[in-house]
Formats: structure tokens, sequence, C-alpha cells
């Protein structure tokens, strides 16, 4: 009796285990915040949006901004992989974005989901909650964040350099319906060989109506870096038209004659060197609101021909793109635009196309402009008078580049090529 008596305590000891601690109201908004986030982020589609990105500088902190350039792309989320290409192409590359729009100003990547995953769901930042707080009229509710250099996977480059950096900020959040609503970051760990002193970004996100779906994606962000020497690069950048991505690219033409026989499978079609090309713009272009990487549109205005060989029949479609630009308010409103042409296609043939423009001169460019030519000239970016082979540069007064502008182009030999 005794053994069985001591069996019975044993196992009522057992069955009294105290109960675990109740979890924190902190831990359970956290667990609430990131299963949101998980169930928009990890379901997003493959979908590509419109960049427009506005790159400026300044010398110190107590100077204007001064615009570099403005930048148009295509950002592409393609199985959580953030890919870029120039508006109307037909691929998204895996490639350096400093490797595809240059190095002149501060360009960052990550906004779309990358940044956010790596604060929620790394597992390498400490999140605290800081409280509740009003703002634009919507009760919103605000997290502290640390990200260590050591586990950090956010690169800088500076070219030649580049480093992996430490951050830390703010995350901010729909305390309704636990929505992300912005994040702040701020670069404060920095290895000694990148000459940066400081960095900061801002990331807002908007839901946006996608077919049936609504989807969280950023609408907005904001990039500052403060290099060592003091000079400041700023880089603002607004998502737009955003739209689901289906990897399938088509070519448009004319509905045909009636009675004409359709065209035949695509062929690739090859331009020989030295071939003089007679172009005309399709629309006028307004430069003062283009932006670096817009595509421009071309007809061929007559036969492009040598010997007794059409290699661009009259009519032939040639997309080209602006590669530089510049717009001064002084001394009187006028634009430089450097273009570069990229291809052609007419029939059932298409192909690449790389050229030089020969005319309008320069000179024919400013035949309105005797006033102001020396003022203009003397503070004109040398790539605009001089510009590289497989380009031509264009010259307006005011902003408009109209339609029918007409120039020639001659194409330049590729190596091995005809």
């Amino acid at each position: 009796m005794r053994v069985l008596a001591l069996l019975f305590v044993a196992a009522v000891c057992v069955g009294q285990t105290p109960p675990a601690p109740p979890v924190s109201q902190e831990l359970l908004r956290l667990a609430r915040l990131r299963h949101a986030a998980s169930r928009l982020f990890d379901k997003l589609p493959n979908i590509t949006c419109t960049l427009s990105i506005e790159r400026s500088y300044r010398l110190n902190t107590t100077r204007k901004f001064q615009l570099i350039d403005n930048l148009r792309l295509e950002v592409a989320l393609i199985d959580g992989k953030e890919l870029y290409a120039w508006p109307g192409s037909k691929r998204f590359e895996d490639r350096d974005l400093v490797e595809l729009v240059g190095t002149d100003g501060a360009i960052g990547d990550g906004d779309f989901a990358v940044h956010a995953k790596s604060i929620l769901f790394s597992g390498r930042t400490t999140l605290k909650f800081v409280g509740d707080e009003t703002r634009d009229g919507r009760l919103v509710g605000k997290w502290q964040y640390r990200y260590p250099i050591e586990t950090s996977q956010y690169m800088v480059r500076i070219r030649p350099l580049e480093g992996m950096v430490g951050y830390s900020g703010f995350l901010y959040e729909d305390a309704a319906n636990h929505d992300l609503l912005r994040i702040e970051m701020d670069i404060d760990e920095i290895p000694g060989h990148l000459p940066l002193r400081s960095g900061r970004k801002i990331i807002t996100y908007e839901r946006v109506r996608i077919g049936e779906t609504s989807l969280l994606l950023p609408s907005e962000s904001e990039m500052t870096l403060i290099h060592a020497k003091g000079t400041e690069s700023l880089n603002r950048t607004v998502f737009s038209s955003c739209r689901q991505f289906t990897g399938e690219s088509t070519l448009t033409f004319d509905e045909p004659a009636p009675g004409a026989p359709a065209p035949g499978p695509t062929v690739a079609w090859s331009l020989p060197g030295g071939l003089a090309v007679q172009l005309k713009t399709k629309s006028d272009l307004n430069l003062v609101t283009s932006a670096v990487g817009d595509q421009i549109s071309f007809a061929v205005a007559k036969d492009a021909s040598s010997g007794k060989q059409v290699w661009l029949p009259s009519g032939a479609q040639v997309e080209g793109r602006i590669a530089s630009l510049d717009c001064p308010k002084a001394p009187v409103q006028h634009c430089f635009a450097l273009i570069r042409l990229e291809s052609f296609s007419f029939a059932n043939k298409e192909g690449a196309i790389r050229a030089s423009m020969e005319s309008p001169s320069m000179d024919q460019q400013f035949i309105l402009m005797a006033t102001a030519r020396r003022a203009i000239l003397s503070q004109t970016q040398r790539i605009f008078l001089a510009p590289p082979e497989g380009s031509g540069s264009v010259f307006v007064k005011g902003a408009k580049w109209p339609k029918s502008s007409v120039s020639v182009w001659r194409t330049v030999k590729e190596p091995g090529g005809k």
C-alpha cells in the first residue's frame, strides 16, 4: 500500500506542472505582423513596375542639390528576385543595376521586397515594439530594429569598391491590419575601405490592385549617401504602372491589306556597316518631361540601299533610346539629348542597329540660337557636343522635339560584321 501511495503522489506532482508563462503582447503583435507580411510577400506573383528615378548631388550639406539625371527603368520581381531592364526591352537581365544605369549618381535595389523580408524573416535582426502613434489619421505601430554588419546582406557599391554595411531604423505597420507601411534604414556600420560617412533609405508601401488581387507594393523610396569627402548623393524613386509579368513579348504590326500574304516566320536581319539611313520621328517628344531610358520611335523616311539591295525599306520601324539628357532653363529653355538606336523591324524581319548621326550637324541645329549660342556652349556637357560612336546628339530650343523631324544616320561596322 505504501508503494501505491508513493506512486499516486508522484502522479499528482507530474499532473501539477506549472503552466508556461503567457506570451507577451509584443510577441503576439510581432507574430501578427510577420504573418501578414508572409501572406503577402510569399505569394507575390511575378510583377513588373515602371521606375522613375531622379538622381541629384551636392558638394556639402549646406548647398542645394543639383540634378544629375532622370531615369526610367522597368523592375520585375520574378521568382522572388529583382531584375531590371530599360522600358520596352524584350527581356529582363540578371545584372548589377549600377552596370545598367552608370555610376554618375546614387542607385539602389532591394526595394520591392528584399529589404522587408530580410528585416522581418532573416532571424538576424532584433525587433522591439516602440508604441502606437497616429499618422495621417491612421493608427500606426512603430518598431525599432537592428541589423548588425556581422550578419548583414546589404551591399553598398561605390565603384570600384563594395562592402556589406550594418544598419538600424524603424518599421511602421498599420495597427488595424498589420500591413507594412514604411521602412527607415540608417547605415551606421561601415567597413573602413568604403569611402562613405553615412547613408539613409526610406521605403513606403501601399496597396495596389492588379487584376482581382490587392497587393502590397512599394510606392516610392528615397536614398541618401554622404561620401567620405562630404559630397552627398540623393536618389528619389517612384513606382508606377505595376502589372503582372507573363514573360511573353510580342511585336504588333499594322493590319495587312486585304488579300496580302501573311508574313512568314521572323527572320534575323543584319545591316552592313556604312549604310546611310534617313529617319523621321513618329511623334512629338517633350524632352523636359522625358527621362534617360525612354524609348523613341522612328520611321525610315526612304529606302536605305547599298548597291541594288534595299536593307531598310521606307516605313520600317526603328527604335532608339535616350542615353543622356540635359534641359537647362538658362540662358533660355533648351535641351540636349544623346540618342542611341537599338533595333528595327519590317515585314517579318528584325535586328539590331548601331549607327552614328551625321545630320543635322550641331551647327545646323544651332541656327536659330545665334544670340544665346555662346552662353549655351559654355555650359554644355562635352558628350553632347562630341557624341561617342554609335550615337547622335539632338538639340532643341524649348522642350519639344517635333514629330517628323528628319535625321540621317550611318551604321557602324560591328567587329566581325559586314
